[in-house]
């Protein structure tokens, strides 16, 4: 039986926006179960602890940010980290896709609602000669946000009739990780063309160009 598992993460949420120029991403991550990726996982974990950090859950956002549990860490450290998880993600049999939706075109949770239930739709359509070869579509998602669960839970049963949801967490499934770092890049894309990287933003990516070229480069070969 071929299975194909679908990693989802999110970024946003569906109150209202007093922010024109905010974006609600959505990142899909797709698997074939076939495809055996316990080395990667392996290799990822080892060069974590290797490092003599103690992380179970490699954030993005917070990694950047300086937030949480990652306060304390330096800026070596942290950037450490997001290549770790970069260098998983580029190794690993992996495809996905991001849905973006504008906020000035969708700024209250009906609006949104409305142009994401679409977007999915319209996503899995293009697709779909992929996903019916597979004999069983698994879908991860924490349910972080019931709208985008219900929706999700909607769109994904009416376009496929082998589909199976599973609540998971971040901490249990590396490739929700990946997901997690794939959406916050494809987020990072698009402040860096609007020119509004925040200032510890620009701190994290110092090195010239280095978003560009090395992250949002390196995912492009990932995208379906």
């Amino acid at each position: 039986m071929k299975e194909l598992s679908v990693f989802i993460d999110e970024s946003g949420d569906f109150g209202e926006t007093r922010d024109i120029r905010d974006y609600y991403l959505v990142t899909f991550v797709f698997h074939d179960q076939n495809e055996d990726i316990s080395e990667n996982t392996r290799r990822l974990e080892n060069s974590v602890k290797e490092s003599g950090l103690d992380i179970e859950y490699i954030h993005t956002g917070p990694v950047i940010r300086k937030e949480g549990i990652f306060e304390n860490y330096s800026l070596d450290e942290r950037r450490q980290l997001l290549y770790k998880m970069f260098n998983f993600v580029m190794k690993c049999p992996i495809v996905f896709c991001t849905i973006a939706i504008n906020r000035k075109e969708a700024n209250d949770r009906v609006q949104l609602s409305g142009k994401l239930g679409k977007a999915i739709n319209q996503m899995l359509s293009e697709h779909m000669d992929f996903l019916k070869v597979f004999d069983k579509v698994i879908v991860y998602y924490d349910n972080g946000q019931r709208e985008l669960g219900s929706i999700l839970n909607a769109i994904f049963s009416i376009q496929l009739s082998n589909v199976e949801f599973r609540k998971a967490e971040p901490q249990k499934y590396r490739l929700l990780q990946a997901a997690d770092f794939l959406c916050s890049i494809d987020l990072l894309r698009i402040k860096r063309d609007e020119n509004r990287l925040s200032k510890g933003e620009k701190q994290f990516f110092y090195k010239p160009n280095e978003l560009k070229k090395t992250f949002i480069k390196g995912i492009s070969k990932k995208r379906m």
